[in-house]
């Protein structure tokens, strides 16, 4: 054959006889050959499906050009413990930078589709010009922005994501030149992307920035913004980080030069890694549990080729006497070996399909910001030479005993059940080592539900029963004066206060659990305190509240009063303040009275201490308490009061009925601003399940894992001691001839079962201590040497030992001595 390699034609043939053979044997064997293929098919099937996962979320790269050479830029700056860029920052990093082809900016943010029956927050992101062309991405109908069109004062233009071009315009082919009204303003809308393309993720639509560049690089107007770079060709991720240390000072020499102090630290991650953020920890321990998985597997199903090939040993041993090669012997089992396992790995795919088709429909919340999970053609490429690799492992130690076995022993052998004890050994030691890894995935998964449970059981500092959040944007024109603002909310309050089945409601810039209401934190001075080195002032978090905040939310009142109708606008500055505040800041002494200073400046707000309550896990309850301030929205000074939350806390005396509820808010507001929608409603149970989801994950996968394996090593070892019992069935004849009693015949075997579960306990032991560093980062409130977990699982594994070996103790027991001594 032209270009191809031609085989010799007894090759062919002795590969055509191995597979006619090989089914035909397992065709004989029906319960055994589905057995082992059920095994090898659980172990595949796991094993794609993380594998899946891995591909879509670590390994696949990203849908944009040469995707490897995207960066994501970022800075610490003026000492807050948070990631933030700055725009000035951006145009003086992008006007310098010798490492980076191109930069872009956006910042993601919601905006208020207007003008129809049903008004709808959209997510929104603003995006330089270069964006686009940075990433590579071209547009599915239309163009993207021109330079022109990213600058203060021009028309407002919008690029649609494919899903709402669909979703809100039905696909509509001339959908480009036409306008839609956004926060009450006309927008072009200029293209459409391909719906591949999701980045920033969920972003709906795409609008020009429209940066002042020279009002920003004068460092007296802060934007926050996202930054994004291409890293010139050629150029290394070490070439980079040098990079991001030559900038600095430049930066840092910017405020300088306009009065400002600054402390910055600019770095760079490649933009795949940023994006994976935490799950990448988790993705990685569950793929670990997956190979023990794995290998768990292919010690059982050698044991079953072990066990097989034992009770053809007088078969194979004939057939050598006769003159077959043992080459041949060794091709046929481990045809037999591999046939069985593409069997599996043919079972294991369709379930690992099954099993993907349900996490996309059912997408997990630990899963819900990651591209979709598909088993693509990588994966099935990895699942066919996975199941050749499994094939020839198991394969491999039934095939070394066909060629480590005597045929004269074998052929002068007096009785069908002896055995060779280098055999024995060989499966006592798979047995082991089955045990050994199933101890090390129980621990981990041990490990890992108790500290799901003692986060569950975590107090959150509030009470989430019967409370319901949702979440308004007034970005419109109409509400650009602050007192527009305070009256938008004052009207939805008294209005939602007057139903009758809500006992109060509260609006905040910042919902618990939820992450929104943007950068919240603030430096500060305490008044008559010796004044804190420059740049090195405390720093706390604020939030904007109204006074029924911490009535709608159950939190405790420590110390002092709470905030009520006298911290209104004009009267002198008031705030509560948490616990952990307290703590640190006052340690010893009461806080009430003081007053503190906010800003960096020389002449900071003051704002007098009137109350303490409760620390809330604001930030997620495995998070640590950081010091918060809380102070009435008509006096505070954030940025951020036309993005607040809304919650109500209904009366215990009627039914909560979340969808009854949300709709009194959407009418609510609909009452008071037609064009104003309301968005992200849930329940604030939901939000607490929601900061759970990735560890609940985590639990939910490695117990499933772990549940399997400790019953595959169940069944090894029942497997390898009901062949101990074969093996040995004169020698219990024997004992019970010479007067042993059943019991001691049992307690003999479950005795032998045991040392062999001690000794896989002890291996696994060693794993788990081993293998402890990689589940620090997952695990809250529980150290990575627990001992009720590690003996309570060694225990549990001992017992399954026992209950393996008793079915063939019991067995042992009951053996006619007449009868097996006249075994052959």
């Amino acid at each position: 054959m032209p270009g191809g390699i031609i085989l010799p034609m007894p090759v062919w043939d002795h590969l055509r006889q191995d597979i006619r053979y090989a089914i035909r044997l397992l065709a004989k064997t029906p319960s055994w050959t589905a057995l082992a293929a059920l095994t090898v098919a659980l172990g595949i099937a796991s094993t794609a499906t993380m594998f899946s996962i891995v591909n879509a979320v670590l390994l696949r790269p990203l849908p944009f050009q040469q995707s490897r050479q995207l960066y994501w830029v970022g800075e610490l700056l003026f000492h807050f413990t948070q990631e933030m860029a700055l725009a000035g920052d951006y145009f003086t990093m992008r006007e310098q930078t010798q490492a980076f082809s191109q930069m872009a900016a956006f910042d993601t943010s919601g905006v208020n589709w207007t003008g129809t029956d049903q008004p709808e927050q959209l997510t929104a992101s603003h995006v330089t010009a270069s964006f686009f062309s940075l990433l590579g991405v071209a547009p599915f109908r239309g163009r993207v922005f021109r330079v022109d069109e990213d600058l203060p004062g021009a028309n407002l233009a919008v690029v649609l994501s494919y899903a709402l071009w669909q979703r809100r315009f039905g696909g509509d082919p001339a959908i480009v030149g036409k306008t839609i009204r956004l926060d009450r303003q006309a927008a072009l809308v200029i293209g459409v992307m391909p719906g591949r393309f999701d980045f920033p993720k969920g972003t709906e639509l795409w609008m020009p920035f429209r940066l002042n560049e020279a009002e920003q690089r004068q460092r007296q107007r802060l934007e926050i913004v996202s930054i994004v770079a291409r890293a010139k060709g050629g150029v290394s991720a070490a070439q980079v980080v040098s990079e991001m240390s030559r900038l600095t000072p430049l930066v840092e020499n910017e405020y300088h030069a306009h009065g400002v102090t600054a402390d910055a630290k600019i770095f760079a991650t490649p933009l795949q890694d940023r994006l994976v953020g935490q799950l990448r920890p988790a993705i990685l321990v569950l793929a670990g549990a997956v190979a023990l998985m794995l290998a768990i597997v292919c010690f059982n199903v050698a044991n079953l080729m072990l066990a097989r090939s034992s009770g053809r040993r007088r078969e194979i041993a004939i057939r050598v006497a006769l003159g077959a090669p043992s080459r041949r012997i060794v091709s046929q089992v481990v045809t037999e070996s591999l046939f069985v396992s593409l069997l599996g790995g043919a079972l294991g795919m369709a379930f690992a399909g099954a099993v993907v088709g349900i996490l996309n429909s059912s997408r997990p919340l630990a899963l819900a910001g990651f591209p979709e999970i598909s088993v693509d053609t990588v994966t099935i490429g990895f699942t066919l030479a996975l199941s050749l690799l499994v094939g020839l492992i198991f394969g491999l130690a039934p095939a070394l005993s066909v060629l480590r076995f005597s045929v004269r022993e074998t052929l002068q052998a007096q009785s069908r059940g002896a055995g060779s004890l280098s055999l024995r050994r060989v499966r006592q030691g798979l047995v082991v080592a089955q045990l050994g890894a199933s101890l090390t995935l129980l621990i981990g998964s041990g490990l890992l539900a108790k500290s799901f449970l003692k986060l569950r059981d975590t107090d959150p500092g509030f009470r989430p029963d019967r409370v319901l959040t949702a979440r308004v944007n007034l970005a419109s024109p109409r509400y650009s004066l602050r007192q527009r603002q305070l009256e938008f909310y004052e009207s939805v309050l008294e209005r939602l206060r007057a139903a009758r089945s809500v006992t109060s409601a509260a609006v905040t810039t910042s919902i618990p659990l939820n992450g929104d209401g943007g950068p919240n934190s603030a430096v500060f001075r305490i008044e008559n305190h010796p004044a804190a080195p420059r740049g090195q002032e405390p720093q706390t978090s604020q939030m904007a509240v109204s006074p029924d905040f911490f009535k709608t939310l159950s939190i405790p009142l420590l110390e002092g009063r709470l905030l009520d109708s006298r911290d209104r606008l004009g009267s002198p500055g008031t705030i509560v303040v948490n616990e952990t505040f307290r703590r640190r800041f006052f340690p010893g002494e009461t806080p009430l009275g003081h007053r503190i200073g906010i800003g960096a400046t020389d002449k900071p707000v003051w704002l007098e201490i009137v109350g303490v309550v409760g620390d809330v896990r604001q930030n997620g309850l495995d998070r640590d308490v950081e010091p918060w301030f809380y102070q009435s929205y008509s006096q505070s000074q954030i940025d951020f009061l036309a993005r607040m939350g809304i919650l109500i806390r209904t009366s215990s005396d009627t039914a909560f009925v979340p969808s009854t509820s949300a709709t009194m808010i959407a009418t609510t507001v609909a009452s008071i601003d037609p064009d104003q929608p309301v968005y992200d409603i849930k329940t604030m149970d939901q939000r607490l399940a929601g900061s759970l989801a990735s560890r609940r994950f985590n639990a939910v996968w490695i117990g499933c894992f772990a549940i399997a394996a400790i019953l595959l090593a169940a069944i090894g070892v029942y497997g390898v001691m009901s062949y101990l019992v074969t093996l040995r069935t004169q020698e219990m004849g024997i004992r019970l001839a010479l007067g042993a009693r059943p019991g001691q015949v049992l307690q003999l075997i479950v005795r032998e079962g045991l040392m062999l579960g001690a000794v896989g306990g002890a291996v696994g032991l060693t794993g788990a201590y081993v293998l402890r560093r990689f589940l620090t980062l997952l695990l809250f409130g529980v150290s990575t040497l627990d001992p009720a977990t590690y003996a309570g699982f060694t225990a549990a594994l001992l017992f399954a030992v026992f209950a393996a070996c008793c079915g063939p103790g019991l067995r042992a027991a009951r053996v006619d001595p007449v009868t097996s001594l006249r075994h052959d």
